[in-house]
């Protein structure tokens, strides 16, 4: 790996967690430390994320199932800071490893540098429940939220909704039950039609606990859904914003970005920032909104508290989040902001193939549109980079030997 800012070398190594489930937002991360010369230690549930490939890796370690035992992640995050001679920056970089690390919180704070925001804060934005609660406290502005404990309060807000609706789990995890069915268990949220259709998702959901919200609908198509990416520092100045609008999305409706255009929208972004700071908020923000159809209005429907999926888009834009998150909790003086690029794309390829497979049978998007989308120029690719080219090229061998053992006799 070679060191490309001098500054960064008189720093420890940086530690990105990489969940089950959430693939590639870690390698994203790694991108954006390493290609400014910190070393990346990536800590790993699943034995072969396509991360572990990168040129920036310094270190691998698997611990299966550390989200669901976070102990064991301490544990490990103890050695390294023993091992490098104090506490090194941990980022997460999906819901299932950002709870866990605000789990141990407490314990860990002699072991890592905190990126994040505090954890009742990260506690409360990931539990949409307690997230509407703080909303309405601070006056966001989210779509109107209710949140049933018991299936007489679902009869009665059935009749109060206008449809279709949303319906999400009030925690990420919350749905992830082997005995709920597949399409509810892998679900960020449901769009509902109908009454009808609320009553039967709460229902299967309920015996598991009634762990949801119900929210409206915000008018308008998946290309309405915009995020703003912040870094907030300790002494609360926000130092930078990227917005980027989501014109395709795995699941479609319902999902993460798949295909995205870098913008410049200050007045989104200074609404960003003003949200932040009314929560008092630390650290990496990403803020969820979509501009309602009719009124122009951006509603926010959620804040997750770290990178996004699709965090490699911003850093190409010329705002490196999680490099900004080190040099603030390293200590190290911020550097003059880079030259902001809009007009760049980002493809997460096998998702938006999936997605427009949906798109295409509702007649959103045709094979002949989606075609010529892809030939945008400058595009930025989920995982292929000519600058980084091992985790492009394990993926292919992977997939190239999966289709061998298919076709291979038995």
């Amino acid at each position: 790996m070679h060191n490309n800012n001098p500054a960064a070398a008189a720093c420890p190594p940086a530690i990105v967690l990489a969940c089950a489930g959430a693939p590639e937002g870690d390698l994203n991360v790694m991108r954006s430390l390493g290609e400014q010369g910190v070393p990346v230690i990536v800590v790993s549930e699943y034995a072969d994320p396509p991360s572990r490939h990168s040129r920036h890796c310094l270190e691998f370690i698997q611990i299966p199932d550390f989200a669901r035992h976070p102990q064991a992640l301490l544990s490990v995050l103890s050695d390294l800071a023993r091992r490098h001679g104090g506490p090194l920056p941990v980022f997460p970089s999906a819901d299932p490893d950002l709870e866990a690390l605000n789990q141990m919180r407490d314990a860990a704070l002699p072991h890592v540098r905190w990126t994040m925001a505090e954890p009742a804060l990260v506690a409360a934005l990931m539990d949409k429940r307690a997230f509407s609660a703080l909303a309405n406290r601070c006056h966001l502005p989210i779509p109107r939220t209710f949140t049933p404990t018991t299936l007489d309060e679902v009869e009665h807000i059935a009749d109060l909704l206008d449809y279709p609706a949303i319906a999400k789990p009030a925690l990420p995890t919350a749905w992830r039950h082997p005995e709920l069915p597949r399409e509810i268990r892998t679900a960020k949220a449901i769009v509902l039609q109908s009454s009808a259709e609320l009553r039967e998702v709460c229902r299967t959901v309920a015996p598991r606990g009634l762990s949801l919200i119900l929210q409206e609908y915000v008018p308008g198509d998946d290309s309405a859904h915009y995020d703003v990416h912040a870094y907030i520092d300790r002494q609360g100045v926000a130092r930078a914003t990227f917005c980027g609008r989501k014109w395709r999305i795995h699941p479609p409706h319902v999902g993460s970005g798949c295909y995205v255009e870098a913008l410049h929208e200050p007045a989104l972004e200074a609404l960003a920032v003003d949200i932040l700071q009314r929560l008092d908020y630390r650290g990496i923000a990403n803020l969820n909104f979509k501009r309602h159809s009719v009124t122009g209005e951006f509603k926010l429907l959620e804040i997750n508290a770290r990178v996004s999926q699709w965090t490699i888009l911003t850093t190409r834009a010329g705002v490196n989040l999680p490099w900004i998150a080190y040099r603030d909790v390293c200590g190290l003086a911020q550097q003059p902001p880079a030259a902001r690029r809009t007009g760049l794309w980002y493809v997460s390829g096998k998702n938006d193939f999936r997605a427009v497979r949906s798109y295409v049978r509702e007649g959103v998007w045709t094979w002949g549109t989606y075609l010529r989308s892809l030939l945008k120029r400058p595009m930025v690719f989920q995982v292929l980079s000519l600058r980084d080219p091992g985790p492009a090229l394990r993926l292919t061998g992977q997939w190239i030997a999966e289709k061998m053992r298919l076709r291979s006799p038995s």
